[in-house]
């Protein structure tokens, strides 16, 4: 299990935090928690360049192209706003505060948006959609031999143009533009989780430092990433994920519980099914809870009936669970997943990889 007792406030006070609450608070509130101070940025030559072997083990094999690496608790933090916001004046955001667990543990997350300049004024936004699959690319060309410690971070050195085409070589294509605005919301948000013990609080952003290349005098585009992403490759707590399947997904539910179930359901198997409930899956993915339940079963179902098609998902059974009073009033649903053959495949192929970084450390 994840050790958090060193990931205390003053040791990430040089790290960001944005979050999004229970999207049933979606509305803007006027409370606003305290951004986290900033460090001074440095350009690429002032940080320190490091390649230590935990970072090496990160690296994939060229026989595992479509493969790419999913992070201990960082990928679960549900940090991204799906769907339409509302802003103040079209242009301002209140922060999201949502509630969430990993590995049985509860934490309370506060998401400050990013405010980004432009030409007729500034406009602030929650990490979306898009900015998911900027950093899920990132992190693919880190596992390409690109990654580096850069002042003791996780971190890559990169071109937009590779950025471009790796997103565009799985059907998400955006243009530069786009790109550099999706780095700078990812490196503004400020996150805060907390867990419901107080044991443990963290302030970070998924970029803690961005550089871009021509950008005043800077001569590398580079990002360092948040340090639990760091820790995460320290610790050896990553494990392999079929990057292409969860790229390729049009529903962010297939993505999201196709990342829940390689990271965790590690004994996969035909005979051993995966079991999550409904209200876990609108909690824990930042979903929408609508003002029928029913509406968000059949989101899930549809998104299952597109992991089937993956090879993913074999079967699924679903046990609808009704109020006592009514009995007619469906409060939650349980999923028991069949996995696919070529999941299972998947799974062993990251249980193998992860014995062998454990006994390299």
């Amino acid at each position: 299990m994840f050790n958090f007792k060193f990931l205390t406030f003053h040791n990430f006070s040089n790290a960001k935090t944005q979050m999004k609450p229970k999207e049933q608070t979606a509305k803007p509130k006027t409370e606003k928690p305290r951004r986290r101070k900033r460090e001074k940025s440095k350009k690429f030559e002032q940080l320190e360049q490091t390649k230590p072997l935990q970072l090496s083990l990160f690296d994939l094999e060229p026989d595992e192209d479509n493969y790419s690496q999913s992070i201990e608790l960082y990928d679960f933090i549900p940090k991204y706003v799906w769907g339409k916001v509302e802003r103040l004046n079209g242009k301002f955001l209140d922060s999201l505060k949502r509630d969430f667990e990993c590995r049985g543990r509860k934490y309370h997350l506060t998401l400050m948006p990013a405010r980004i300049e432009f030409a007729d004024g500034s406009k602030e936004f929650y990490p979306s959609k898009r900015e998911e699959i900027v950093e899920d690319a990132l992190r693919k060309l880190m596992t390409e031999r690109q990654s580096l410690m850069l002042d003791g971070e996780a971190g890559i050195v990169f071109t937009l143009y590779q950025l471009q085409k790796e997103l565009k070589d799985k059907g998400h294509s955006l243009d530069y533009d786009q790109l550099k605005e999706s780095l700078e919301i990812l490196t503004k948000v400020d996150i805060e989780i907390q867990s419901e013990d107080k044991e443990t609080q963290l302030f970070f952003s998924p970029i803690e430092t961005l550089g871009l290349k021509g950008k005043g005098s800077e001569t590398q585009t580079f990002v360092r990433f948040s340090p639990l992403v760091t820790h995460s490759i320290k610790a050896g707590t990553y494990r392999l994920i079929n990057y292409d399947k969860v790229m390729s997904y049009r529903s962010v539910i297939a993505r999201q519980l196709h990342k829940r179930m390689s990271h965790h359901y590690t004994q996969a198997s035909f005979t051993e099914s995966y079991e999550i409930l409904l209200t876990t899956i609108v909690r824990d993915f930042g979903l929408t809870p609508q003002k029928r339940i029913y509406q968000n079963l059949v989101e899930v179902e549809n998104a299952i009936e597109e992991m089937k098609q993956k090879n993913v998902v074999l079967n699924c059974k679903v046990e609808k669970i009704f109020d006592t009073k009514p009995r007619t009033k469906l409060i939650d649903a349980k999923f028991k997943f069949q996995p696919h053959f070529d999941f299972i495949t998947d799974v062993k192929r990251a249980n193998a990889r992860a014995k062998r970084v454990r006994g390299l450390t």
